[in-house]
């Protein structure tokens, strides 16, 4: 089996390189044992253990829940848009550097993914060869907004380009949700937040016919879309009989929807049912949020009370995941 959502903190930062006297750049406190907290602005984000940074704590844990190979990504909340240019650009290098390096010690476990300063498009664009030829990494994660403005957009444009011509995955991760009504409660933002920034995000690359004007973009989405599979019958019936939608968007929600991939980090069998019968068999593959609080432990059990015939399986738990990486033909 094949995690597609796995992620990467270092076990440490490098000091601040710049001059920004308000600058967010993190670093890690020393907890007990093989715990660390990494502190943001002088305050604890994340407390997190050597599986995050570790090949061979991490292959252990792989080895318990039957996970044969990951892929690596940044902790989102390192992404960094919040940074200048050139801050991101450097901190940018020390996570792509951290998550090609944990490949190179295990090639045969991991897959790498990695991130680029998507506050300035232009930048972003060569950055983005800079992953493939230097680092060797497949793809890059991003998240579903870049300081306020949808993933989707058409600035962003330089960057989908760059990713086509150098055959790049995309995983777009959900981050920085509106959280104005959120109760102040542990974990509100991943558990309610998430799905619906999900869901806004996915939209954002319909409506601007990210596909169309590159249709040989690979897409991926986290947690199973969020709330874009009970959305998208919705807005498909509205495109339907919308004739303003429709000359927005040439191409319906679900054939762009069948388009993207999709990870299974859903925690239940019958949504992950729903999964690949609103998005198809061949779009939808597993992924867990490893080594996170909140991921989904043992996940191929998953999949055992749904009926799968052998070929299924394989495409969830294998093929998908290549195909979207790019190491398998469509």
């Amino acid at each position: 089996m094949i995690d597609s959502h796995t992620h990467v903190v270092p076990d440490s930062f490098p000091p601040y390189p710049g001059r920004d006297p308000n600058h967010a750049w993190p670093c890690m406190h020393c907890g007990h044992g093989s715990h660390k907290t990494v502190m943001i602005r002088g305050k604890a984000f994340r407390e997190v253990n050597d599986t995050s940074w570790s090949a061979r704590s991490r292959l252990w844990e792989m080895d318990e829940e039957g996970v044969d190979r990951q892929v690596l990504s940044p902790m989102p909340e390192l992404l960094s848009y919040w940074f200048n240019t050139h801050d991101a650009l450097a901190f940018g290098r020390h996570i792509n550097g951290t998550i090609a390096g944990l490949v190179a010690e295990m090639p045969d476990r991991f897959f790498g993914l990695g991130m680029v300063p998507l506050q300035d498009p232009d930048a972003a664009a060569k950055e983005v060869r800079v992953l493939k030829h230097e680092f060797g990494l497949l793809g890059v994660e991003v998240g579903s907004n870049i300081n306020g403005v949808a993933m989707g957009d058409r600035r962003f444009d330089p960057f989908f380009a760059a990713l086509e011509e150098e055959d790049m995955c995309l995983f777009v991760h959900a981050l920085h949700p509106n959280k104005d009504r959120l109760y102040p409660l542990p974990l509100m933002e991943p558990l309610v937040a998430f799905p619906n920034e999900n869901s806004i995000g996915i939209v954002s690359f319909l409506v601007n016919g990210v596909l169309e004007r590159f249709p040989k973009l690979r897409i991926a989405f986290s947690h199973g879309g969020g709330a874009f599979p009970m959305t998208l019958p919705r807005l498909q019936n509205g495109w339907e009989v919308s004739q303003a939608l429709q000359d927005a968007m040439p191409l319906s929600p679900i054939e762009q929807a069948r388009r993207f991939w999709y990870d299974t980090l859903v925690y239940d069998e019958d949504a992950i049912a729903y999964l690949m019968k609103i998005y198809g068999v061949r779009q939808v593959m597993m992924g867990t949020d490893y080594p996170f609080v909140i991921r989904d432990r043992h996940p191929g059990k998953r999949f055992d009370g749904l009926g799968l015939s052998q070929e299924d399986l394989l495409a969830l738990t294998d093929d998908n995941c290549l195909r979207f990486l790019g190491l398998m033909k469509p």
